[in-house]
């Protein structure tokens, strides 16, 4: 290989890998910003096979407000990346009021605040066998924002324009 076509090849490499960073650091700086830290009320509630809501959509800072809900047996809630693991249990229809205590004291936990730090996906599943579909019984916590997304989308189109203008400089005059 001559050191010329040597030469050409770092360039188009350092011209793919320039506008590929260009391009996640213009979609890192793009994605919406969060809006100001809440303190949410989320009502959870468990049955046989299901949460509900299957889906918490929060902001990274929020302080949440977890209340535990069985409408028939006792179940679990775990939250990965959160160390969270709450047993929940049926209320008496004369014991309505909640009582707050604190995860894995074997009480009676009925409400829990956690303050969400981390921005991403986090599945929760019941952590407590209740039934033969028990494996399936899961939702998810999407903590916004979601700067990854616009971040892969620009590197993707720093990909394509990085290629663009390699493909340009190889095509040689008619």
């Amino acid at each position: 290989m001559m050191p010329q076509n040597r030469a050409h090849q770092v360039l188009d490499t350092v011209i793919v890998l320039a506008t590929v960073l260009l391009g996640g650091v213009v979609g890192y700086v793009a994605a919406p910003k969060p809006p100001a830290p809440q303190e949410r009320q989320i009502t959870i509630r468990a049955r046989q096979y299901a949460y509900e809501p299957e889906v918490l959509r929060v902001n990274k800072g929020d302080t949440l407000r977890l209340r535990f809900i069985s409408e028939d047996v006792v179940h679990g809630f775990f939250l990965e990346g959160y160390d969270l693991d709450v047993k929940i249990f049926p209320l008496e229809p004369e014991f309505e009021v909640s009582r707050p205590s604190k995860p894995g004291s074997g009480e009676r936990v009925q409400e829990v605040a956690i303050t969400v730090e981390r921005e991403g996906k986090f599945r929760y599943r019941c952590s407590h066998t209740c039934g033969y579909m028990h494996p399936f019984m899961q939702g998810e916590m999407i903590v916004a924002p979601n700067r990854l997304f616009p971040t892969s989308i620009g590197m993707g189109l720093g990909v394509l324009f990085g290629g663009l203008i390699v493909a340009a400089r190889k095509r040689k005059p008619a």
